[in-house]
């Protein structure tokens, strides 16, 4: 806002006539000037520099001239910088001119420039003769004139900002929006989004995270043209199943859409209703996932990204999870996630301190209890975390791809072993250790495994390789062709976990494995526990046909020993027999 006034004043600088002032209360008549100023004595001097000055004086300098050079900058007594400028008026009048250095300078050149046209004023003098009004009328009447033309000019410049401010508008809109979903970009949701929370401080939110699985692979196989209408749906269904306003959405980078919107379970409802409709019937040749996750925000406090974040955590949570397509943020993923991440930010080191140990599980034969194997496990025992089970950290392990250096580790602990026993003259048995499907990607696997027999001079077949079924579904093609290339080395392949989901006969048929290791969990499996046993029956039969090893892993009871006898199946592996117990103890 332009602070300031102009006014007719004597020599000494008496207010005696107001022409404008901003505020109304910044100057009255009577006061003098100077006494605005800090230092009223320099503005003294002003009067006695400037009071010689006329208007076309300062119609003829520059902007930058007229705000620095005639023009006395001072400090008013509120502290803000000021300039005060004097026009002679006559020979006992002057105008003064103060106005804030503060304001933008381009403003006050043309509100000073206004003012010198608009109030060109009559100067104080003595009465002259009867008539002289009427040149005073003349000269009031061109100055009105000047006045109107300077008004149309300021009009027609207004109207020029106006415009210009609307194509400005236009183009920053068209910037906010993602071209191809036409919802907001990342990170106007977000700024949009803060100030929409404190806009609205009493009403409930929730935060929406919606990622589609495999994505890729629907650029790569069908093109980015069926991805990007994949997402132009999506969009439409996430706003079309708002219920209740202000909603805001964006497609926050490639599949990944956040929508901040006020609480309403129908919300949720409506999305998970839309979306299915959407992908039952959807023109493409592969099965579509799509995974919600929401957080229900509790703490209005944490950055809009980091809302964000938990809704995608919520939403992760459920990835390769068949059936579930909304998950919501609670304190126990919260600490899941925190754990994961302890995991994450130690494992490396870990492994250089050997934290991870090899423990061993004795494989059996069932009717005389001999000990024919035993499979290696790992275990890590952290420093300061104790004990952490694998079930915790081999899932982690296998989607950051540390799976991989850790089982090379293993792998070498257990031909070690295998070299000590011989050194000491010991039996020997075969040893088992995990292959996880993601060691599989590794074009080094083959030659590490190779290089490890050798460094440690021992036979192929005395380290067994225990692949899991759901690495043979998953990965059939390469699977078999790295198992083809390690039995021509001379390694034995056994078949893990089989019949604990993946169950399929043609696995055996086109698989060359040499032992299946068969998990009882199949028999435990909901109701018809009789029909169960004879598809059990059947696959041993099957087995032996092709000339398979069958192991059953977690016998626990006797019963269940017998029942294998009964079947057919000569070796098993359990709690029965013996727990997973480090090396020196086995």
């Amino acid at each position: 806002m332009m602070i300031g006034f102009i006014a007719f004043c004597d020599m000494r600088g008496n207010v005696e006539r107001i022409i404008h002032s901003v505020p109304e209360d910044f100057l009255r008549k009577g006061m003098n000037v100077g006494s605005v100023f800090e230092d009223a004595a320099r503005f003294g001097r002003l009067l006695e520099k400037s009071g010689q000055r006329t208007v076309s004086d300062y119609m003829e300098l520059k902007q930058e001239e007229l705000l620095t050079g005639p023009a006395c900058a001072v400090q008013n007594r509120a502290g803000i910088q000021m300039a005060a400028m004097t026009l002679k008026k006559s020979q006992n009048h002057l105008l003064c001119l103060i106005y804030s250095t503060q304001d933008n300078p381009v403003r006050s050149v043309k509100w000073i420039e206004q003012c010198i046209a608009l109030y060109e004023e009559p100067e104080f003098a003595e009465p002259k003769e009867y008539g002289q009004g009427y040149y005073e009328i003349q000269r009031m009447n061109n100055q009105l004139i000047n006045y109107q033309r300077t008004l149309a000019k300021t009009n027609a410049e207004l109207k020029r900002i106006l415009e210009e401010a609307r194509e400005a508008k236009y183009t920053i809109e068209i910037l906010e929006r993602d071209p191809l979903t036409n919802l907001y970009m990342e990170n106007v949701f977000y700024d949009r989004a803060e100030a929409l929370l404190k806009a609205e401080p009493e009403m409930e939110f929730d935060v929406i995270a919606m990622d589609v699985e495999r994505f890729k692979i629907v650029n790569d196989v069908f093109g980015r043209a069926a991805g990007n209408r994949l997402l132009t749906d999506l969009a439409l269904c996430l706003q079309g199943s708002q219920t209740k306003e202000p909603s805001l959405f964006t497609r926050a980078r490639a599949d990944m859409f956040f929508a901040l919107v006020p609480r309403d379970e129908g919300m949720h409802e409506n999305l998970r209703c839309n979306i299915e409709n959407l992908l039952e019937n959807y023109p493409l040749s592969m099965r579509l996932e799509v995974k919600i996750g929401i957080y229900q925000m509790d703490d209005r406090t944490l950055p809009v990204p980091g809302m964000c974040d938990r809704a995608y955590l919520a939403s992760e949570s459920i990835k390769g999870v068949f059936g579930s397509s909304i998950a919501f943020y609670n304190e126990s993923l919260r600490e899941r996630l925190l754990f994961e991440q302890r995991i994450l930010n130690t494992m490396e080191d870990s492994l250089k301190r050997g934290d991870f140990q090899i423990y061993l599980q004795p494989k059996v034969e069932i009717a005389t209890g001999k000990l024919i194997g035993a499979e290696v496990l790992v275990r890590w025992i952290h420093p300061e975390f104790g004990l952490i089970s694998p079930g915790d950290f081999i899932p982690i392990f296998e989607n950051n791809g540390f799976i991989y250096s850790m089982d090379l580790l293993v792998w070498e602990k257990a031909c070690a072993l295998l070299r000590k026993w011989k050194d000491e003259k010991r039996e020997c048995i075969p040893l088992s250790v995990n292959v996880s499907r993601r060691d599989i990607y590794h074009e080094d696997m083959i030659q590490n495994l190779s290089d490890m027999i050798q460094k440690y001079r021992i036979q192929p077949e005395e380290l067994h390789l225990e692949i899991t079924e759901s690495a043979y579904v998953k990965n059939s093609q390469q699977m078999r062709e790295v198992i083809m290339r390690l039995r021509k080395l001379g390694f034995i392949i056994e078949m893990d976990d089989f019949g604990k989901g993946y169950s399929s006969l043609n696995t055996l048929s086109e698989l060359p494995v040499d032992v299946l290791k068969m998990d009882l969990e199949f028999l435990r499996q909901g109701e018809n526990t009789k029909q169960r046993e004879q598809i059990m029956q059947f696959v041993i039969n099957l087995a032996n046909e092709f000339k398979v090893l069958v192991i059953a892993e977690g016998v626990e009871r006797a019963d269940q020993a017998d029942l294998l006898k009964t079947m057919g199946c000569r070796y098993a592996q359990g709690y029965l027999f013996g727990r997973p117990v480090p090396s020196e103890e086995f």
